[in-house]
């Protein structure tokens, strides 16, 4: 009990309390801990958590070919390509040099060495930098291989987002509707029709529909009348002594518009969300340091 339960909550308290309170305590000892010897105990840690991560995602694709589950033949190709990357990435170096060129074996390297006849040498990056290597085999199969399927990927997402977006924007109430006409403002503000839509357009549209409005409210078809008129000649008087400026009034132009509403309101959501983060890695924080979460051995 003693083993499994204390020392690691004991371990977690002292370590995590060292970390988080040593951002606010001036001491060269704990500086140096916090920002070098913590951050590379993170990293140890990281890198045996992700060789465990993959060991059990390929004994659960194992599993699921065995048991023949549905889908099992997309596990074989994710086991094969798992075996592919590693063997590539830590057994075979894949960039071999005869002068500029690149080759992925160390043959063929000299066989194109021996056929020019060339007195250079074949020239073998170090081991790690094979991986980052412009030409190399592990960067080919990166860039031909796993960016187009990261693209592809991205690309399916963007249709769940295009229908998540539909059904988002229904103007079923006031929070929806603001959100339709902010995604609007800022969609056509960013394209190049945007900027042809002049400020006077957008206030005639909006006559429109504060006349749809009182045509909803006002049961006097005169009145409505009276309202559109003058809606109309108050644009029309504004811009004919604006001189129908195409960029004015300002708030109506809607590159202007959408600037607004990205670097403000836009910028106050995403901070308030930041601070929601922050205190919520705080709380979490301090749960771990007083041994009120326990989750992580085993405990419910």
């Amino acid at each position: 009990m003693i083993l499994r339960r204390y020392i690691p909550i004991g371990i977690v308290a002292f370590f995590g309390s060292l970390t988080l309170f040593g951002w606010f305590i001036e001491n060269e000892s704990i500086e140096a801990f916090v920002n070098d010897d913590a951050t590379q105990w993170y990293d140890i840690i990281a890198s045996f958590a992700i060789f465990l991560g993959a060991l059990n995602l390929l004994k659960l694709q194992f599993l699921k070919v065995v048991k023949r589950q549905s889908g099992w033949q997309y596990s074989v190709i994710a086991i094969a390509s798992f075996f592919f990357a590693f063997i590539i990435g830590f057994f075979m170096k894949g960039a071999f040099f005869v002068g500029e060129e690149v080759f992925f074996t160390q043959r063929a390297a000299e066989n194109a060495l021996l056929a020019s006849g060339s007195s250079d040498s074949v020239r073998a990056v170090e081991w790690g930098a094979h991986i980052s290597t412009e030409g190399g085999l592990f960067k080919w199969m990166f860039d031909n291989i796993f960016t187009p399927l990261s693209a592809t990927m991205f690309a399916l997402l963007a249709f769940y987002v295009a229908s998540a977006s539909y059904r988002a924007f229904r103007a079923r109430n006031f929070e929806a509707t603001l959100l339709l006409l902010a995604g609007i403002i800022i969609m056509l503000g960013r394209v190049p029709i945007g900027g042809l839509i002049t400020p006077w357009m957008i206030m005639y549209l909006l006559v429109f529909v504060a006349t749809i409005f009182a045509n909803t409210y006002l049961k006097s078809r005169k009145i409505v009348f009276g309202v559109f008129v003058a809606g109309l000649a108050l644009v029309t008087v504004m811009g004919t002594s604006m001189g129908w400026n195409p960029t004015e009034p300002a708030i109506f132009y809607l590159p202007s518009l959408q600037e607004w509403i990205y670097t403000v309101p836009n910028l106050a959501g995403a901070r308030a969300i930041m601070i929601g983060i922050g205190l919520g890695i705080i709380v979490t924080s301090l749960r771990y340091i007083f041994g009120l979460e326990k989750s992580y051995i085993g405990d419910q």
